[in-house]
This record gives structure tokens, C-alpha cells and sequence, in this order.
């Protein structure tokens, strides 16, 4: 039986003016996708070449840089902003980027789709939003994980390819997150989601053998497992979206974190930065997201001023939960301001 739907606030936009902020563009969508798609192929194409000419060093550093990017080019940015249908006017364009995107980086389109929709209807909410489930700050920023998010990152790796491989042979019970499990065997959408995962992993192996046999080592690297090292960009923009926030509140700007990027960060991140206003209104693109907060920032808390604040803000919320176990951050809002809705 499907959960009861929750009575979320949403800071009230007149629906003209939403019209407006939701119009897709295919222009705006080939800038931003086609553009990740090049600087992908730019730094393996260097990184390349450098291999062939026995070129060590540069060739770490781009093989570094490369792998930085790729993380950005799966759930963390690309690939989220792609699930939701908005980047691309032309909807086969959209989900042939998805579907790229998603090969590179060893994610599920099936999957991660309808995880993420229930993601947006269930935010944070005990038992019921199983993608992201609420932690204490400290078991995320710690430095253990920070390591493995410099050089390789084995716990997504293992995440990934452990729960295709086990998708692959039949296995629709495993799970990315903590779904248990999100489909039923009665689901087509559990069909679609093993063949999938028996594509990626097909795939995968022609690719690697391919590689072996043309004593091509560093696309190994490159095209199959680039996304599992320097995961960092990646971590550090989750840790700004949810953490210390409330559970089983309805109301997203007391679960979410909104933060200003800079224009790059921006860019890598999809503008996803602006993450209560992404989850308040999902319709509204990427592109549209910084208009779009200038419209409603009188009802938002108020904003950290760069990511580094941000991070900060989290530190501080690290910092209050190891004194109180059970402290959950509750943001300051402007003067004026719709009152934070708590139940």
C-alpha cells in the first residue's frame, strides 16, 4: 500500500510566474550536458595521450582531474538533474544524456529514478525516504571517509558495482540505498532495472577486454572506474544538501540547505546548491534555479554565502550534536518571512 502523501509547504509563486520559471530549453540543456560530455572526453583524450607517451606525471594529474569531474557527471549532479526530465526541452535528448551519463558512472536509470521520486515525496521522513536517511554529521565528516573521498572511494564502489553485478543475476532485492526493496517482483519497472544492470555489466567487460587486448591500462581507469576515485566534490556537495536538519517535518526549508555556490562550483554542481527551492518546486531546470531564488528568498532561511560557509555551518552542527545527541539545526529566517512549518 502506497504511503499517505505528505501535506508539504510551499512558498506560495502565482502560476504564471511559475510557468515561466519552468520552461525548458534545449539550448540551455546542450550547453550544460554536451559541454560535460566534452570536458569528459577532453581530459581522457589528454590523459590518453599522455599514457602512449609514457608521460607519468601529467598523465596522473589529468587521470586525477578526470576522475574529480566524473563523479559530478553521475547522481551527484548530471545524473540527478537528468532523472528529473527538466535540462533538455526535447525529451529524447534528455534521456539519452540520462542514459550515458548513467552507463559512466555505474548508475541505474530505472532505479535511481524512481528512488529519487520518492526521495522528493518523502524527504528525510522516518521509514519512508530510504535514499537518504538521516546521520549523525559525524559519521559523514570524518577522517576516514575523507581519505577515501581524496583517492579511492571502496565504499561507493563497492555500493555500485556490487548491487548491479547482484542486479545483473537476477537479484531485484538489492539495493543502491535502503530500499527494501523499492520494487515489488510484480513491478515492471524491477524487469527494466536487471536488464540494465546486465547492459552495464556486459557492457562493461567488452569494454575492459577491449582495453586489455590493446594494452590501452589507462582506459581501464578512465571509462569503466574513474568514478569511484577523488569522489570528494561529489561528498562534499551531499554534505550540504540535508545534514543536521530536522526529520518528518513538512516543510523543505527546515530539511534542506540552501547555500551560494560560486559560478564554477555552480556549474559542476548543476545548480543544485539551491536545494530547498530544487525540492520545493522539482519543475523548475537548473538553469532557472538562481532567478528562481531571487523570487522566493524572502521565505527562505537565510543563506550561507559560499560553500565554505556552508561547510562550516555543517562543522557547527558536528560540533552542537557531540554535545547533544539529538540536536537538529534550525535556520534562521528573514523578518517577514511565512513562519517554518514543524507539523
Amino acid at each position: 500500500m502506497a504511503a499517505a502523501p505528505i501535506d508539504w509547504y510551499r512558498i506560495p509563486i502565482d502560476r504564471e510566474t511559475l510557468r515561466t520559471f519552468t520552461e525548458k530549453s534545449d539550448l540551455k540543456g546542450w550547453l550544460q550536458a554536451g559541454s560535460f560530455l566534452l570536458v569528459y572526453l577532453v581530459t581522457g583524450g589528454f590523459a590518453l595521450v599522455f599514457f602512449l607517451k609514457e608521460w607519468w606525471i601529467p598523465m596522473v594529474l589529468v587521470c586525477y582531474a578526470h576522475a574529480m569531474f566524473q563523479q559530478m557527471i553521475g547522481m551527484s549532479a548530471a545524473v540527478h538533474e537528468l532523472s528529473h526530465g527538466t535540462p533538455f526541452k526535447t525529451k529524447g535528448v534528455n534521456e539519452l544524456f540520462y542514459h550515458v551519463f548513467c552507463f559512466l558512472t555505474w548508475n541505474n536509470p530505472v532505479h535511481f529514478r524512481a528512488s529519487h521520486t520518492n526521495h522528493h515525496l518523502y524527504t528525510v521522513y522516518r521509514g519512508r525516504d530510504k535514499e537518504v536517511v538521516k546521520t549523525p554529521v559525524r559519521d559523514l565528516l570524518n577522517l576516514g571517509n575523507l581519505v577515501s573521498w581524496l583517492t579511492f572511494d571502496y565504499a561507493w564502489f563497492w555500493t555500485l558495482v556490487k548491487t548491479t553485478v547482484q542486479h545483473a543475476f537476477g537479484n531485484g532485492d538489492a539495493d543502491f540505498f535502503q530500499w527494501d526493496p523499492l520494487f515489488s517482483r510484480e513491478d515492471p519497472r524491477r524487469a527494466a532495472m536487471v536488464r540494465w544492470a546486465r547492459i552495464m555489466l556486459f557492457g562493461s567487460v567488452v569494454l575492459i577486454a577491449a582495453f586489455v587486448y590493446f594494452k590501452l591500462w589507462v582506459l581501464i581507469f578512465l571509462v569503466n572506474f574513474g568514478g569511484f576515485f577523488v569522489t570528494i566534490l561529489g561528498r562534499l556537495t551531499l554534505a550540504v544538501q540535508h545534514q543536521g536538519l530536522a526529520e518528518d517535518t513538512p516543510d523543505w526549508r527546515l530539511v534542506a540547505h540552501t547555500v551560494h555556490f560560486s559560478p564554477v562550483s555552480r556549474y559542476l554542481y548543476w545548480n543544485m546548491n539551491f536545494h530547498i527551492e530544487h525540492h520545493m518546486y522539482a519543475a523548475v531546470p537548473f538553469h532557472r534555479l538562481p532567478a528562481f531564488h531571487e523570487a522566493i528568498k524572502k521565505d527562505l532561511p537565510d543563506t550561507p554565502p559560499s560553500w565554505a560557509a556552508g561547510l562550516r555551518m555543517v562543522l557547527s552542527i558536528r560540533k552542537a550534536q557531540e554535545k547533544d545527541p539529538g540536536y537538529t539545526y534550525v535556520p534562521k529566517f528573514p523578518s517577514g518571512a511565512a513562519a517554518p512549518r514543524f507539523k
